[in-house]
Formats: structure tokens, sequence, C-alpha cells
């Protein structure tokens, strides 16, 4: 490790590579967002599955952004972000978001009164203030620090191995244990 505390790059990927990461990463179920962020009256937004939960105190989450996409410029310009997470039914405003370069789909969002726009009917919602930004590879990592929260529930959309679906349930996790969420709307 370097003194900055990052691993230098030694090697270039091959295709062979990234193609056989694609398809390991992929066995890793998970929940699908449409990050937005506005600057400057410039709306954007961007799905994405790198979404994590980091830390309770302070409230912390990631995601992560391509170098050179827009949603990371208004991210990064506005020093805000808004996490909208899909409802099962949403897999084609996944798919709206999901396309390089394509317009922004207001249709999808509510302008909300404190600036934030967010997916319409997204099972979660989270509005963030950015906390810190981290080069990673071909991605930014941004930090957000939660600032409020909108979580009606529902079915999420699940993505795994290229294909969109939902979940079962096979078991819950024991009321008490530290991963258990008592709400009733499943961990």
């Amino acid at each position: 490790m370097s003194p900055t505390g990052t691993l230098p790059n030694t090697h270039t990927t091959s295709d062979a590579l990234a193609q056989a990461f694609r398809a390991c990463a992929g066995e890793f179920p998970t929940g699908v967002a449409v990050v937005t962020a506005e600057h400057g009256g410039v709306p954007t937004g961007m799905t994405l599955n790198a979404f994590a939960s980091v830390s309770l105190d302070p409230l912390l989450v990631l995601i992560s952004l391509g170098h050179g996409s827009r949603t990371l410029w208004a991210t990064t310009e506005s020093g805000r972000f808004g996490v909208s997470v899909l409802r099962r039914d949403q897999a084609q405003i996944a798919l709206d978001f999901s396309e390089r370069g394509a317009p922004f789909r207001p249709e999808h969002v509510d302008r909300e009164p404190d600036g934030y726009s967010t997916v319409r009917g997204a099972v979660a919602v989270l509005r963030c203030a950015v906390w810190q930004i981290l080069p990673a590879g071909d991605h930014d990592v941004v930090f957000g620090n939660v600032e409020s929260i909108a979580h009606p529930g529902g079915e999420p959309l699940v993505f795994y191995r290229g294909r969109f679906g939902g979940m079962q349930t096979d078991a819950l996790v024991p009321a008490g244990h530290p991963i258990a969420i008592d709400e009733g709307a499943g961990w």
C-alpha cells in the first residue's frame, strides 16, 4: 500500500478478466436504485446497484458513480443527491435511467419542496448531503450524510445475473438479531 493508503494500479484489466469479473459480481443479487441530483437547473439521474449503508452514527450511505457522468458532475457541484430504491414493478424506470447519455426522465420523478427530485412510488427514498468523495478506479465513491428518509415500503426490485425480479422470503431474521429490523417490512 502506498503512503496515501491506496493500492498502486500495477496492471491493466484484460477484456477476458473484466467479463469474468462482471459474471462473478452478477452472482451477488442487489437492489436497484436511481440516484438523482440537480445543479444549475439541470436535473440528472442514473440507475445503479452500487448503493450501500455505511454508518448509523453519523447516518452514511455510499453510491458509486462513473467518471465523467452527468450525475457525478451534478452531485459534486450541488453537494447533494437523492437515492430512490425501486419497487418491483419499476423495472422500466430502471431501464429508462440506465441508458448512457439518455435525456432525464421527468415523468418518473417528483420535484420535492426541499429541492430534491426522487422517483415517484419508490419503496424508500434517502436525501443526502455529500460527505466525502473518493476516487476508485473508473468510478468515484460518494459518501452521503442522510438528511431525510421516506419509507413507504413495498417489494423491492432485485437485480441478479442480468435479470430483474423480486424477493420471495425463505426465512425471517430472528427478532433481536443484530441485523433484524422489527418493523414488519423485511430486512
